[in-house]
């Protein structure tokens, strides 16, 4: 029993890495630049969202009618788990059991709510306990450096990514 909850444990700890990684690549190569003829995600993301909201006074959500472009559509939770459910079933296969798929898949998952949520609660900040926490702190921090420049910065819950491929930006350049 406890090598196998050690297996699912593994399955989920990848997943998160692997989420990291995935978030990295989708924001920097899909999210910011139009993509084989795709121009959903960077019209989406790269221009609206991007051009309400900088990194000064405008980081905050201002005009509720906006507060649509916060986040991502409703039905992208859906298609990214779908699109990544083929590292999932690897991750199973590896682990010589389905519930490891169901663990990264799970992990993947909550991966992809906090990125919401967090993302969420950067632009539209609230009397949330979390908020005041040094770590979350960091991280808004973090992502509103990416709103100054957008291909620094690139991931939102876990910046795994941005110290591995050297995009993190610790501070403002100087002017």
């Amino acid at each position: 029993m406890t090598i196998f909850l050690l297996t699912l444990l593994a399955c989920a700890l990848s997943a998160v890495v692997y989420g990291s990684l995935f978030e990295w690549t989708l924001h920097r190569f899909v999210m910011h630049r139009p993509i084989l003829g795709f121009t959903y995600p960077y019209r989406t993301h790269g221009i609206t969202h991007h051009t309400v909201f900088g990194s000064g006074k405008d980081y905050h959500l201002e005009d509720k009618k906006n507060s649509a472009l916060v986040t991502m559509a409703w039905w992208n939770g859906p298609v990214l788990l779908l699109v990544n459910a083929p590292a999932a079933l690897a991750a199973g296969w590896i682990a010589h059991t389905w519930w490891g798929t169901v663990a990264f898949m799970a992990a993947l998952g909550g991966y992809y709510v906090m990125y919401e949520y967090f993302h969420w609660c950067m632009h539209v900040p609230g009397p949330r306990w979390f908020q005041g926490t040094a770590i979350f702190k960091w991280v808004d921090r973090h992502h509103r450096l990416h709103h100054l420049q957008p291909m620094r910065n690139l991931n939102v819950v876990l910046p795994i990514a941005d110290f591995l491929f050297r995009t993190r930006l610790s501070r403002a350049p100087q002017a």
